[in-house]
């Protein structure tokens, strides 16, 4: 169920920053989307249900008003920066900045996800635990299993998809950049399935620790939160390392990449994240 809560506040929060011409209309419906998307995995029962639904409009009411105005915040500190160069090291300072986000619909979404974990039955949590398998093995065939080269093609297939998000079609300079980068990713799919199951196990066991010793409200909240910061600094070192080299990793590899974008591009960019910010500004002053 941990991880149910955590891909609801990704798609509220960090879904922002990869915004589209469809923004406002995919965050209104995220209550009614990630009610449907997290029934599929533990089957909730009338109760349930209306008391999530309820809730998941508390957060998004919370999150438009508290979060919304921040995001833009964050944007436009960007925006600032894509006229020039931007360095690595400017790239990797937003990263504390987003992870204070991350950690405040944490702490927002704690009496939700405390609720709801209390109230799940041991067949709903072993089915959980059958959604945790299957979607372990969807990675496994998706990333895992690939041949070298298909494994590479897909994934420059997506960073090539994500870059022309911002500054549009990419000249051949920076799909070579991107290939070489792809080729020389610390990124481990079978390190990042290892780390995947970990969560699942750790979200497991917690849950039926906390249902076992009948815990109290604000056990099952102090849960949760420690839960997301083990999902967020993974407690086996070499998952760990994984991740924070892919973080410095990336922050090269963008920051090179601006390197390369025209004077064109940087403009593309420019009113591209405008756009997502004007986007913000009308999301946070709607009831």
């Amino acid at each position: 169920m941990r991880r149910i809560i955590t891909r609801a506040g990704l798609l509220i929060s960090i879904g922002l920053l990869t915004a589209c011409s469809t923004l406002k209309l995919g965050y209104n419906a995220l209550p009614e989307f990630t009610y449907w998307w997290a029934d599929g995995y533990v089957d909730f029962d009338s109760e349930q249900s209306l008391r999530l639904k309820q809730d998941l409009k508390d957060l998004q009411a919370w999150h438009r008003q508290q979060e919304l105005p921040r995001y833009r915040e964050l944007l436009q500190s960007v925006e600032k920066r894509l006229p020039g160069e931007v360095s690595a090291e400017q790239l990797c300072e937003l990263v504390p900045p987003g992870r204070e986000r991350v950690q405040a619909l944490v702490d927002q979404s704690a009496p939700l996800v405390a609720r709801l974990a209390l109230s799940l039955s041991p067949p709903q949590i072993a089915q959980l635990a059958k959604k945790y398998s299957r979607n372990e093995d969807d990675f496994r065939s998706d990333w895992v299993d690939l041949s070298r080269d298909n494994y590479l093609s897909k994934r420059l297939d997506e960073q090539v998809e994500r870059a022309e998000r911002l500054y549009g079609r990419l000249n051949a300079a920076q799909k070579q950049l991107l290939s070489e980068s792809v080729r020389s990713s610390p990124f481990n799919p079978r390190m990042a399935l290892a780390e995947r199951q970990r969560k699942h196990q750790d979200a497991l066991a917690t849950l039926r620790r906390l249902i076992e010793a009948q815990a109290t409200q604000a056990q099952a909240e102090q849960a949760w939160r420690d839960w997301a910061e083990r999902a967020q600094r993974p407690p086996v070192p070499a998952h760990r390392e994984q991740l924070e080299r892919s973080l410095e990793f990336t922050c090269n590899t963008v920051a090179r990449l601006h390197q390369l974008a025209t004077p064109e591009q940087r403009e593309r960019a420019v009113r591209t994240l405008r756009g997502w910010q004007r986007d913000l500004q009308e999301l946070a002053a709607a009831k």
